[in-house]
């Protein structure tokens, strides 16, 4: 199955739990998540035992990583996920800079710095694809907050070699001496 497929089936799931109205039909929905959530984790703990990084090659499947995440099993805290999608669109900053201020339960807060001489509209583009990364890499959080440091211009310098004193024989239209 590939990721069309995948993604595919995932929306008609998504559609189906949203016809589920019978009490009933809620509790099988709940009672085969249990399941499978109990699965999964002896599945990890199994991982886990083998060592070698098994459990993070596991989670580094996508499909995998939602379900691990959809069952609190994640290997990899959101953190390191986010980190690492910082790492990732550090690249496409131009320059720029990315940092976490802070991890919350549910709020992320990054700091960017544009690029120097970039514009309004590339810091909002850089914000729109910072906040995506952090979205992808850590689904469980809930807001996503990207404050924007303004660079300053540098500052102008002007060779003194170039201020001199006009006197008045300098002035346009002053007879020579």
């Amino acid at each position: 199955m590939d990721d069309h497929d995948l993604a595919g089936r995932v929306g008609r799931v998504e559609a189906l739990l949203d016809e589920v109205t019978d009490p009933r039909g809620v509790e099988l929905i709940q009672a085969l998540l249990d399941l499978y959530g109990e699965a999964l984790s002896r599945v990890m703990t199994a991982a886990s035992a083998a060592g070698d990084g098994l459990p993070e090659r596991l989670a580094a499947d996508q499909l995998v990583s939602h379900l691990l995440l959809l069952h609190g099993l994640h290997p990899v805290d959101a953190r390191s996920r986010i980190e690492q999608a910082l790492r990732v669109a550090r690249k496409r900053l131009g320059g720029g800079s990315a940092d976490i201020v802070a991890v919350e339960p549910e709020v992320v807060r990054l700091r960017l710095r544009p690029a120097r001489g970039g514009c309004h509209s590339t810091a909002a583009t850089l914000t729109s694809a910072l906040e995506q990364a952090v979205r992808a890499a850590a689904p469980e959080i809930e807001q996503v907050e990207i404050e924007v440091e303004e660079t300053p211009a540098p500052p102008v310098v002007v060779p003194v070699e170039s201020v001199r004193r006009i006197t008045d024989r300098d002035r346009p239209g002053t007879p020579a001496p």
